[in-house]
């Protein structure tokens, strides 16, 4: 009964706390609710869309596509372009990029001076101006020419641009095939001693021009949407990142939570409260246990409070039950586990603000990286994040929100398991020794 007589008491002190408060429930709520309404609402029903960029489109390009290799008709596949008679590459990318298939993320509109087109961008009156060079079909089919398309746009934006670079660049890369072909072609003919004169060179790359513009009336589409990679179950993608959001507030706060809670072994002791307390009959182990049993259950009611705030108004799907009770465990007791290492390690509360600060901050920072980037990051990047105890948490929360099974949370699980012996054990022993 003293023990939870202690944590009652460490519980009262946490929630009288208005800083507390603050940092457990309102700053992680929002932190989301801001990229709720930045990404266009929350809810279960809401659907997350790409903004629509508006482009100003510049052709300059001045040269001929070879007569062999001329195009025009339908292109097939899984996404129909229409596409009048072009008669260079300039004119195709225009009608690639004004085709229906972009419509969802493209407001196209073109212009004939690239000077206009920059002025729009820098009058805000678009998003992007793409200036095509006038020797544009020439860098893409003759070996020799290189060109350089100009991609003008608000330094302020980077979603908009990033699409219209990619779509710029797919096309290119689809083209270099011939270009690069007619270049070995043409030296494997000069080695066999075929005089090269322009005619010939121009057939060859007609020829791998034709190919390749053949290959692309019959390809795949041009943009695939997919889930992400580990993503097995159908959900809104807005709800999904805004799981991410909060999941990640949720465990950088709660070791906050954690550390700030167990401070008030540092607190008690200056103010001479806990030398007292330790010359009743109330054992060391009970006093201090009691201390670790409030902080357990702050962080219980934090992290739950906050995991069916976000179902009920985000509408996230956190996972299956057990997927998301077992990481909330990691949380909490790793969070408990990590605020009784630095009670144990810090001398006095004038040391516990700089080291809490800086320490969990960084590691916060270090352990959610998987977080910025939408859980889509390198194995060496996602190795990194395991040299922290936050890392581990995030992971198995991670795993959850993907849809993964309580066995695919062992290995997490396991490493967690050891972050919190090591951790308690260590505490432990130095709090034994200084109040011995």
């Amino acid at each position: 009964m003293k023990l939870f007589d202690v944590a009652f008491k460490e519980m009262r002190q946490s929630f009288r706390s208005l800083t507390g408060i603050m940092f457990m429930f309102v700053v992680p709520i929002l932190v989301t609710l801001l990229f709720s309404f930045l990404f266009g609402g929350a809810g279960e029903g809401d659907s997350f869309t790409l903004p629509q960029t508006s482009l100003l489109l510049v052709n300059l390009d001045e040269g001929e596509l070879p007569d062999s290799a001329s195009f025009g008709g339908n292109m097939t596949g899984n996404q129909a372009f229409n596409f009048s008679p072009v008669a260079s590459m300039g004119e195709l990318l225009v009608q690639i990029l004004q085709g229906d298939a972009f419509a969802d993320l493209l407001t196209v509109s073109v212009a004939a001076d690239a000077a206009a087109a920059r002025l729009a961008v820098d009058n805000q009156e678009v998003n992007v101006a793409l200036i095509i060079p006038a020797n544009f079909t020439d860098a893409l089919l003759l070996p020799e020419d290189t060109a350089v398309i100009e991609l003008y746009h608000d330094p302020g934006l980077t979603l908009g641009p990033a699409i219209v670079g990619s779509l710029i660049n797919q096309f290119a890369d689809n083209f270099s095939a011939p270009k690069i072909g007619a270049s070995v072609a043409l030296a494997q003919l000069a080695e066999t001693g075929v005089a090269i004169d322009e005619g010939l060179a121009q057939t060859v790359i007609a020829e791998m021009t034709a190919a390749a513009l053949a290959q692309a009336q019959a390809g795949a589409p041009a943009v695939v949407v997919q889930p992400p990679s580990g993503i097995t179950r159908e959900g809104n993608l807005l709800s999904q990142l805004l799981g991410q959001i909060l999941g990640g507030m949720m465990i950088f706060f709660a070791f906050f939570t954690g550390a700030g809670t167990l401070q008030t072994i540092l607190v008690e002791e200056e103010k001479g409260t806990l030398p007292r307390l330790f010359t009743t009959p109330t054992p060391i182990p009970a006093i201090l246990g009691g201390k670790a049993l409030g902080t357990l259950i702050t962080l219980t009611v934090q992290v739950t409070v906050l995991l069916v705030f976000g179902r009920l108004v985000f509408g996230i799907q956190w996972g299956g039950w057990l997927p998301v009770v077992l990481a909330a465990a990691g949380i909490i007791l790793t969070a408990t586990a990590t605020g009784l290492l630095l009670a144990s390690l810090v001398a006095s509360t004038r040391q516990s603000g700089v080291i809490y600060g800086g320490v969990l901050t960084l590691t916060g920072m270090l352990g959610m990286v998987t977080i910025f980037t939408g859980g889509q990051s390198s194995p060496a990047i996602k190795t990194v994040t395991l040299l922290v105890p936050q890392g581990w948490t995030v992971q198995a929360l991670q795993t959850a929100l993907n849809g993964g099974g309580a066995v695919d949370l062992l290995p997490t699980w396991g490493g967690l398991l050891a972050w919190i012996a090591v951790f308690t054990a260590v505490a432990l022993f130095r709090l034994q020794r200084r109040f011995a």
